[in-house]
């Protein structure tokens, strides 16, 4: 009987999963869709804040590929490794970065807060590797 139930809650979670990996793959096309649009307008209208908008959708699209890589990698082998989710850490926490770097709107404490992120997920990524479950 228990063994059923896990059967049951597992499959339910691999549909959950999968139905997660694809919402992200649709937001994937929606934000090239997008992109291209703003694309057109700025070449028509050369406007700064579109331009701005640009840049920061880009950004996000880098962190909805790292996503789509995670959920394939779960799909694929039934598990999360440590190191993906510290890179894709890294990548949101470089997004973000760059978008205050970009609008100007930094100062020293929160660029030595992001440094501080950065180097830790840095660290975690790398124990991570050494200490993997694999080597083992």
């Amino acid at each position: 009987m228990r063994a059923r139930g896990y059967k049951f809650l597992n499959a339910l979670y691999e549909i959950l999963v999968f139905a997660m990996a694809v919402i992200v793959l649709l937001l994937l096309i929606g934000y090239i869709y997008w992109i291209l649009t703003q694309i057109y307008a700025l070449i028509q209208t050369g406007s700064k804040e579109i331009f701005d908008k640009i840049v920061i959708e880009i950004l996000t699209f880098l962190v909805l590929i790292e996503l789509v890589r995670i959920f394939t990698e779960y799909l694929e082998f039934r598990r999360v490794r440590l190191y993906l989710m510290a890179e894709l850490a890294a990548i949101f926490i470089l997004r973000e970065m760059f978008i205050i770097l970009y609008a100007k709107e930094f100062d020293w404490l929160s660029l030595i807060a992001f440094s501080v992120l950065i180097l830790s997920v840095t660290a975690a990524r790398t124990l991570a590797i050494l200490y993997s479950p694999q080597k083992r």
